[in-house]
């Protein structure tokens, strides 16, 4: 526990943090920018290097967070209900205690994940010291907050991890926050009960519009779709004039053809909205 403890100290020292108030989130938001103001954004980084042995060409864990929380003391519980939405990986705080602050929150992850890189590669390493790039890893996650349809704020986490393996991992998770009720909108609360298969048709549409075909079958001969049930996806973003619906690579299509994004305007989606834009 001792020994523990001394780690966790080590890395809070080598981590650099800065605070920090954001005087700007998006020069694209609406209005007046009053939801934003109202969320009052600021931003934790933490940069942390953690060797796996003492040797000279020893691998390395990275880290690099930049995460964004609002200092409003009307939603400081959404702060933690982000820090448990999946914007860091591992999900160490749904299992764990609640933190007092943000900052202690990312120090106690950044000394949590740093252990058990240590603990997971280190008798791995010390039978194959002859690939040291292999036992490297690279995580780093960084947030931004933008004005999205009125009333609401969007947080999108972007993280990139990479482990020695043929490609990096790259992903996007947006959050939509109603700063009025003090919630983070699930797809659930947004669309209307049994509208899925309505969406998904506007889905296919905009995607064909997007790829130059005519149908679903064209769109899954470029493996969009292929073997899949079109869905709305459940990360999405309220954005200004539309629905942003959010597919990382892999999800809906082969690797090769990555992120997909699809926005569906308010004027066509508004009708299976519970809350029209």
């Amino acid at each position: 526990m001792a020994k523990n403890k001394t780690t966790c100290l080590l890395v809070t020292l080598i981590t650099s943090a800065a605070l920090f108030f954001l005087s700007s989130c998006d020069s694209r938001s609406g209005a007046d920018g009053g939801d934003l103001l109202s969320f009052h954004a600021y931003s934790i980084r933490k940069d942390t290097t953690v060797s796996l042995t003492r040797d000279s060409l020893s691998p390395a864990c990275k880290l690099h967070l930049d995460i964004i929380f609002s200092q409003s003391d009307s939603l400081k519980d959404i702060n933690f209900e982000l820090l448990t939405s999946g914007i860091l990986t591992p999900d160490y705080f749904s299992i764990g205690g609640r933190m007092t602050s943000m900052e202690e929150a990312l120090d106690s992850f950044v000394c949590r994940y740093t252990e058990e890189y240590k603990r997971d590669y280190a008798s791995l390493y010390s039978v194959d010291k002859e690939n040291p790039k292999s036992y490297d890893v690279n995580y780093s996650v960084k947030t931004s907050v933008k004005q999205g349809r009125k009333g609401i704020v969007v947080y999108v986490a972007e993280a990139c991890y990479g482990a020695g393996a043929v490609h990096d991992t790259n992903t996007m998770i947006a959050k939509n926050i109603d700063v009025d009720n003090k919630k983070v909108l699930g797809l659930e609360d947004v669309i209307v009960e049994g509208s899925a298969q309505f969406i998904s048709e506007l889905i296919i549409k905009e995607l064909c519009d997007e790829k130059g075909v005519d149908n679903l079958e064209q769109l899954q001969a470029q493996s969009i779709f292929k073997g899949i049930t079109p869905y709305p996806s459940s990360n999405f973003m309220l954005a200004e004039d539309g629905v942003v619906f959010i597919y990382n690579a892999d999800e809906i299509a082969t690797h090769d053809v990555g992120r997909i994004l699809v926005k569906i305007d308010y004027s066509d989606i508004n009708k299976y909205l519970k809350i029209k834009g």
